[in-house]
């Protein structure tokens, strides 16, 4: 979940990574120009996808059809799964599902179905991704575990007094999550991916609990041990893939957490996952570096301070740095928080719902759909480089980029998002094919949501970006 922007304050920053590039250009530039190079031959890493998620505010995506507002309903799920290209759609286990131990043996859950009300929220939303996006993947997140498991007996993390798992609760709370994963399964969701916990790193106050590294260690392979042996005794029921450690910090889980998260539960974690509100220097890039072959998550971003820009397109231009940042260090998928908020001046949610009534895309929608539009799985990221005015480091404001290539090798894709409050003018240099055909382009701005044109020629020497605008350049080759 977003984290307060007074303890964190790196993440509300403009930050950037700069990218790199191959092919010179002979016109002279003036000094106001940034140019752009694209490098295809350098990989940086393979894409995995796209997603984001539906935590917290289940009910607000679901009110329309309460208040019979059908036709409302349908045309959110297909703003949400039909008009954006995702991946993964994260989940919230909440700690409601067992008020009471439902007894003493975790090895024979015996869980009321009742117990589950909160999850046909959830339920109805992935049912309607998966009418619209079959292969969608499911990412559950268990935030807190019910209170009688807790030292604080409270759903809240505790603040600085870091609320934890009373002593002998392990094994309690694998079966808590399996029980969990079978619902949804039984009622025709697969999940395919489970973190543990939200955050363990952070000592907040909102639903959740603490774990140091040694305890997230010890409790990630009991959760991995049990689910194995439960899809051995319940084979109808497939254990789900295991994403950690799920900090708020990526250098916190490079340096801290992952080392004995790898020693002790290394064969069941199958994702690295971290949140980006911690983002000082190649984070990620070092995280890659920790992840031992293992694909790495971005497992959620937003912006969590007050935005009092036009439709949010101030946060919408941060939420590309974030991702070009991620990506250009490595980053296999990256997440946003969250789909649904209601009303507010800030940038945690793509869009808004005021419940039961109406909803309204924000520009961050607009700019996450066209981010994710011409991007597929088993693309490769390709280095690029800035150069000029606007090409500034990580923290400072300036023109951000983000190339990606197909796997076939005949699309390339160049994300540009000018994270400052002023115009920039760019030149654009790619290598061939690519550089004779035209591009399609689209941009988002404060006067256009996604705007479409083709370019009649190769290439224009010249692009020219209004204030925290992000542009998409597709170069497509013609089918042999």
């Amino acid at each position: 979940m977003p984290f307060d922007s007074r303890t964190m304050p790196l993440c509300l920053l403009v930050s950037s990574f700069l990218i790199c590039g191959c092919v010179l250009h002979s016109s002279a530039q003036d000094e106001r120009t940034t140019q752009v190079h694209v490098d295809p031959s350098r990989e940086l890493g393979r894409f995995d996808g796209m997603g984001c998620g539906a935590i917290f505010y289940e009910a607000h995506i679901t009110s329309l059809s309460k208040r019979g507002h059908h036709a409302a309903q349908k045309a959110l799920y297909d703003d949400m799964f039909t008009k954006v290209n995702t991946q993964f759609l994260q989940l919230m286990i909440r700690h409601d599902h067992e008020p009471k131990n439902d007894n003493a043996d975790p090895w024979k859950p015996e869980f009321k179905d009742e117990w589950f009300a909160y999850a046909l929220e959830t339920l109805a939303i992935c049912r309607a991704a998966l009418e619209r996006q079959p292969a969608m993947e499911f990412h559950a997140t268990l935030y807190t575990p019910p209170v009688w498991m807790k030292t604080n007996n409270d759903i809240t993390a505790g603040g600085e007094s870091r609320a934890t798992l009373k002593e002998g609760m392990n094994l309690e709370l694998a079966e808590f999550c399996w029980a969990f994963v079978d619902f949804m399964r039984r009622n025709g969701v697969r999940v395919h991916h489970l973190s543990i916990a939200n955050e363990p790193d952070w000592p907040h106050t909102q639903p959740g609990y603490c774990l140091n590294p040694e305890q997230n260690a010890i409790l990630t392979a009991t959760v991995g041990d049990y689910l194995e042996e439960m899809q051995r005794r319940h084979p109808e029921t497939s254990a789900p893939k295991i994403v950690g450690p799920n900090t708020l910090s990526a250098v916190g889980a490079a340096n801290d957490y992952l080392p004995p998260l790898i020693s002790k539960a290394g064969r069941h974690l199958h994702v690295i996952g971290s949140h980006d509100y911690d983002r000082r220097g190649e984070r990620w890039k070092n995280l890659v570096a920790e992840a031992a072959g293992r694909p790495v998550w971005c497992s959620e971003w937003c912006v969590n301070g007050h935005d009092d820009s036009t439709g949010l397109i101030r946060s919408m231009s941060e939420y590309w740095l974030a991702m070009s940042e991620a990506f250009n260090q490595g980053v296999n998928a990256w997440m946003a928080y969250d789909w649904v908020y209601p009303p507010r001046p800030g940038g945690e949610a793509l869009i808004h719902v005021d419940w039961g009534s109406s909803y309204e895309p924000t520009k961050i929608y607009h700019g996450f759909r066209q981010w994710c539009e011409p991007l597929s799985p088993g693309m490769k990221t390709v280095a690029t480089r800035l150069e000029g005015s606007a090409a500034t480091g990580t923290g400072q404001p300036g023109v951000k980029a983000c190339a990606f290539v197909s796997e076939d090798g005949r699309r390339l894709v160049l994300h540009l998002a000018n994270v400052q409050d002023i115009p920039a003018s760019l030149s654009i240099h790619v290598p061939e094919p690519w550089s004779k055909f035209p591009a399609r382009r689209f941009i988002t701005s404060s006067e256009h949501n996604m705007k479409k044109s083709e370019r009649g020629a190769a290439l224009a020497s010249r692009e020219e970006m209004p204030n925290r605008s992000v542009l998409s350049l597709i170069w497509d080759l013609p089918a042999k």
